[in-house]
C-alpha cells in the first residue's frame, strides 16, 4: 500500500503546486484514500492485520479533500489496535484520535488523549489541544494550537530538508504541504471553528478551497477475487 499511496500523493501535490489545479489535487487525494481503503478492507477480509494506524496518509488525504464520507470509510477499516514494533504508542494514540475525529458524531476522546498527554508529552501538546477544541468547538484554542503545530512542522521539515540522510522521493510530497494540517483545517471547517487566518505556511489557500468535483472511484485497485 505504501508505494501506491506515495505515488498518488506525489501526483496530487504536483497537480496543486506545479499545475495550480486544486480540483485535480483533491481528486488524486481521494484516489489515494480509496486505494488505501480497499487494501485495508482486503487485508481484513483475509484475516490479516491492517497497516499500523500511524500509516494514515490515505485518511489524511480524504480529510484534506473535504470528502468526509470517504474519510469515514477509510477510518472504519483502519487499525484499532496498537502494533508494537511497527509504531510507537504516541503515534498510535494520535492516529486513533484522528480516526475518532473523522467520525460523526465524534466519540469521546479523553480515553485516548489522556494517555497521549502522558506518553507524547510536549511533542503532542498542540495536537491534543486541537483535538479537544474540535470536540468543544473552541475556535480560539484551535487557532492558537494550530499555529503552534504549523510552526513546529516547519521547523522539523526544514531540518529534514537540510539533511543528506533524508530520502528524496518519500520526503518530496511533505516538503511544501502539510497534509495533516490541511486535514485538521477541514475538520475545523466542519466544526464551524476554522481559523480566520489563511496565511499558514505549508497549508496554502489554494489547497483549502471547496472540492467541487465528484470522485467516481477511478484509479483504484481491483480487490475482487478472480474467477
Amino acid at each position: 500500500m505504501d508505494a501506491i499511496t506515495l505515488d498518488l500523493h506525489l501526483i496530487a501535490v504536483a497537480t496543486l503546486l506545479v499545475d495550480g489545479n486544486p480540483q485535480g489535487f483533491f481528486l488524486n487525494l481521494c484516489r489515494m484514500a480509496e486505494n488505501g481503503r480497499r487494501v485495508q478492507r482486503l487485508l481484513t477480509d483475509r484475516g490479516l492485520a491492517p497497516p499500523p494506524a500511524r500509516r494514515n496518509t490515505p485518511l489524511l488525504g480524504a480529510l484534506a479533500a473535504g470528502h468526509f464520507s470517504l474519510a469515514e470509510a477509510v477510518a472504519a477499516s483502519s487499525a484499532t489496535q496498537w502494533q508494537q514494533g511497527a509504531e510507537y504508542e504516541d503515534e498510535f494514540l494520535w492516529a486513533s484520535a484522528l480516526q475518532h475525529l473523522t467520525r460523526t458524531p465524534v466519540a469521546t476522546l479523553e480515553p485516548i488523549l489522556v494517555p497521549l498527554e502522558k506518553v507524547g508529552q510536549d511533542a503532542y501538546a498542540s495536537r491534543v489541544t486541537m483535538a479537544r477544541a474540535l470536540v468543544s468547538k473552541d475556535a480560539k484554542s484551535f487557532a492558537e494550537a494550530f499555529a503552534t503545530a504549523c510552526q513546529d512542522y516547519g521547523i522539523d521539515i526544514e531540518k529534514r530538508a537540510r539533511s543528506v540522510a533524508t530520502p528524496v522521493t518519500s520526503f518530496a510530497p511533505h516538503r511544501f504541504l502539510w497534509l495533516e494540517g490541511l486535514a485538521l483545517l477541514r475538520l475545523s471547517e466542519r466544526a464551524g471553528i476554522a481559523p480566520e487566518d489563511t496565511g499558514f505556511n505549508y497549508c496554502p489557500p489554494l489547497a483549502r478551497v471547496p472540492m467541487t468535483v465528484t470522485y467516481s472511484g477511478d484509479w483504484a485497485i481491483d480487490t475482487m477475487p478472480t474467477k
